[in-house]
């Protein structure tokens, strides 16, 4: 790659030791079954391109996405419905953050609503339920989607005076249903940011690979699809924080965090910034 600068850390790869694995057992052993070379660049080579060019121009970009990740996880806490919800929330958005490194934008926003799925199911059985019935969740032995969970954290008290104070500042909510409440109105933040990362997941037109990829069959470095991704992965991971907060009342957001209010690279949502604002009153 022509723009590759000399000595550049990213030019080679290569395994890590067995002891950066909590559950490794001996040495690595010999390939047993090695891909051929032509299988490995076709796989690997459009990927490989895609990333060397994110990562020369987006450093700031991805270094912010990760330490949000990174903050996340300091938000485990006990074993509870939260934590237990929190863990497989980290693992959706590192796959974000890997799949818009390496092109693979659709994917990535897919991760995106399976996140904030997740942290949202978290929320409702931490307040709602209690950590049995979010195990009976995980075994498919409980029934309750993305837009019952909503309903539910709707109808708690101090939701209810949150989104009044939204509404009187923005005509916005966090969990109201369309034109539940209020006249004309197109559902609150939870919902249309759900909305708006499913018609990834179901591929419409203007979200699918082919327009993400400007027409290619990449995946191709697309500084302005890259962007779209890192924009909804900085408004996921403000709801999620916010969702903790309402889950744990007493929960401090870590420094780290704050940065996703206030992130000048990627301007927040107006109604994350007031949600902030209402909860971690200064």
């Amino acid at each position: 790659m022509a723009r590759e600068a000399e000595n550049d850390f990213r030019e080679s790869r290569k395994l890590l030791p067995p002891e950066a694995f909590a559950y490794a057992k001996g040495p690595d052993l010999a390939p047993s079954d090695l891909i051929p070379k032509d299988v490995w660049y076709s796989i690997m080579s459009l990927p490989d391109d895609v990333s060397l060019r994110t990562s020369a121009d987006h450093g700031t970009e991805l270094k912010h996405m990760h330490e949000l990740w990174s903050s996340i996880i300091d938000s485990f806490g006990n074993n509870d419905a939260l934590s237990h919800s929190v863990i497989y929330v980290t693992d959706e958005l590192m796959a974000c953050i890997v799949n818009s490194l390496l092109g693979f934008y659709r994917v990535a926003a897919s991760c995106l609503r399976s996140a904030l799925e997740l942290a949202t199911h978290g929320a409702y059985y931490q307040r709602c339920k209690d950590l049995d019935a979010y195990k009976d969740w995980e075994k498919n032995q409980e029934d309750v989607n993305f837009g019952r969970a909503c309903n539910n954290l709707n109808g708690l008290d101090d939701v209810k005076s949150l989104n009044d104070y939204l509404y009187s500042k923005m005509k916005d909510t966090l969990f109201e249903q369309k034109n539940s409440r209020y006249t004309d109105y197109p559902g609150g933040w939870a919902r249309k940011l759900h909305s708006q990362l499913s018609n990834f997941v179901h591929s419409k037109p203007a979200y699918s690979n082919f327009a993400l990829w400007e027409g290619s069959n990449g995946p191709i470095y697309v500084p302005q699809s890259f962007g779209r991704i890192c924009a909804m992965f900085c408004d996921t991971m403000a709801l999620t924080f916010i969702l903790i907060k309402i889950s744990r009342p007493t929960f401090a957001l870590p420094k780290k965090a704050i940065s996703v209010f206030n992130f000048p690279n990627v301007r927040p949502s107006k109604v994350a910034v007031y949600t902030y604002r209402y909860l971690w009153p200064k």
